[in-house]
């Protein structure tokens, strides 16, 4: 493997772990945030009826959780597709007794051109699609059905290309762009042995509405990166934008092009208030999402005004145009949001109107085996929290709540109790007041190493490798791991992003995600860039806000804590 780099891609799954590194927790902010931080959690006491109902109600409910594995996302006529799949039970994520699945391969056009029955084992299946060397290129799809009932997919691309001389990355600081307004993207190359395109030239061509606008002279710096730097024209007839990358390298060039995700006029733009409503007088927490029209996400910075055209504060969003702003609504006034960034947009959305009575539900975080909330309610009055995740019902309790101050609880769940928490506060009466999802056990992952026996190999040499998986503390710990050595420059050709195991898991099913409705770039939230902590507390605030219906579960009449 001397001219080439293969990439280990490894997979695993134990209890409910994956190897996969996790976001950092948002510290408080505001000084709302650093009050409730200083609290003394309340004294939590027992609902017996509450508790013992939401018990019951998920002792009786039984559905799985799978996911599809290929060795990599592309692949050419006559090639073999080799895949593994988990098909695990949702509530411990654990795989049950010897059982069946039914895989299947659909071509691009919706016809199976192949079919398997494939071994369930500890909650793992593994096979494989050969290719026909004459099959027509196209998107197609794994489909998994389970014989215990779960089901999934997973898309794969079949094409005939040729490998690249270089790995090129290209990446837009933001996902939306007006007229005017200054474009910065972030090139990185290397060679397919993974050594910098150091110092050598580059040419960016900037193409709006099929015209070439501007051309500009790049340089690569010793790590092989560089940055694009442009400014949109003043005026824009259809908001078609590309730009464009040319690296040269020995006579031959390549090219790598990303869509400008230029907004003309409007912006879809939801707010949600945190947990379901605002109260008049209490400080609440309002977070958006911004979307292009076609549904893409978009940046956005504006302010919002009362109904006097008072700027009552700034937003800016975050990532992938979500974020979160604070307001002490008032009586009997209005809000709504300007956006000034993009600039010329001329969409406005009002801000939910504000209660006159009720509480908030305000997320804290986490701290190791602990998840923390607070409660800010307009009225003194006693309240009940329950957590659940997964058809399982983790913690709970009943406290008090003062008039206007917060009220910090401190629910005890297992680190290992990994994912999107859902967070309910009910009144005495048992009725459901406010809700939301927040993350809890990020750092709780698998850590999978992979040494070989030798530092380099030669072509057809055999290779040994050591998988080595522990815990989060560093102690061994038995799991399944699923292994395969990829070519990197097919996975930077690519471009695979589409939800791993993490992501897939853990964070798509609470929030509905579908091939029709997906979320954008999943994997993001379970990566160590600085904002992922932020920003996936911004998307279960957006994505996963809804009221939940509760009927199916509280006894009738409600429950007295």
């Amino acid at each position: 493997m001397t001219s080439q780099r293969y990439l280990l891609l490894a997979v695993a799954l134990a209890g409910c772990s994956a190897s996969e590194a996790a976001p950092a927790q948002d510290a408080p902010g505001t000084a709302t945030d650093k009050k409730i931080a200083a609290l003394a959690p309340a004294r939590l006491a027992g609902s017996a009826r509450l508790d013992k109902a939401i018990a019951t109600y998920f002792g009786s409910v039984s559905t799985q959780r799978t996911y599809i594995q290929t060795d990599k996302p592309l692949y050419q006529p006559g090639e073999t597709i080799w895949f593994r799949a988990d098909v695990r039970a949702t509530k411990t994520l654990v795989g049950g007794p010897p059982g069946g699945i039914t895989m299947q391969l659909v071509s691009p056009r919706g016809a199976v051109i192949a079919t398997k029955r494939v071994l369930v084992q500890g909650g793992v299946a593994r096979n494989d699609f050969a290719l026909p060397p004459d099959i027509e290129g196209g998107e197609y799809t794994l489909q998994l059905t389970a014989d215990t009932g779960g089901s999934d997919a997973r898309k794969v691309i079949v094409n005939t290309y040729e490998a690249p001389r270089l790995m090129k990355t290209l990446e837009l600081l933001r996902k939306a762009y007006g007229e005017g307004d200054p474009v910065t993207a972030a090139i990185e190359v290397k060679r397919t042995t993974g050594e910098p395109f150091a110092d050598r030239a580059l040419t960016g061509v900037v193409t709006i509405d099929d015209a070439e606008v501007q051309r500009l002279a790049l340089r690569t710096d010793k790590d092989g990166k560089a940055l694009a730097r442009f400014q949109l024209p003043a005026q824009i007839a259809r908001g078609d934008g590309l730009l464009t990358i040319l690296v040269e390298d020995g006579g031959v060039t390549e090219s790598i092009q990303k869509r400008i995700p230029i907004v003309m006029k409007t912006l879809q733009l939801g707010l949600y208030p945190e947990g379901g409503d605002l109260v008049e007088g209490v400080p609440g927490r309002v977070y958006f999402m911004a979307k292009t029209p076609i549904g893409k996400p978009a940046d956005i910075e504006g302010s919002v005004v009362d109904d006097r055209g008072q700027v009552v504060t700034e937003l800016r969003s975050i990532h992938d145009g979500m974020g979160r702003f604070e307001i002490v609504p008032a009586a009997g006034r209005r809000y709504h949001v300007e956006i000034t960034r993009p600039v010329g947009i001329v969409t406005r959305a009002g801000v939910p109107a504000a209660r006159p009575d009720g509480c908030v539900l305000r997320t804290v975080g986490s701290r190791g085996d602990t998840l923390r909330a607070a409660a800010i309610c307009k009225t003194a009055q006693r309240l009940q929290v329950e957590a659940t995740l997964r058809e399982t019902r983790l913690a709970g309790g009943a406290f008090e709540a003062e008039a206007g101050i917060p009220a910090l609880v401190e629910l005890p769940i297992a680190r290992t109790a990994q994912g999107a928490v859902r967070v309910t506060l009910f009144s005495a009466r048992g009725e459901p007041l406010a809700e939301r999802l927040i993350y809890h056990g990020a750092g709780a992952n698998l850590k999978v190493a992979l040494t070989a026996d030798r530092k380099s190999y030669a072509p057809r040499d055999r290779v040994k490798l050591h998988v080595h998986a522990t815990d989060a503390r560093g102690n061994p710990i038995k799991a399944s791991v699923g292994l395969a050595v990829v070519d990197d420059t097919v996975l930077s050709f690519a471009d695979d992003k589409t939800a791993r195991i993490l992501a897939h898991t853990y964070l798509e099913p609470e929030l509905g995600a579908t091939a029709a409705d997906p979320i954008e770039e999943p994997n993001f939230y379970f990566s160590d860039k600085p904002e992922a902590a932020a920003a996936m507390d911004a998307l279960l605030a957006t994505r996963g806000y809804r009221k939940f219906e509760w009927r199916q579960v509280l006894p009738a009449g409600g429950s007295q804590p």
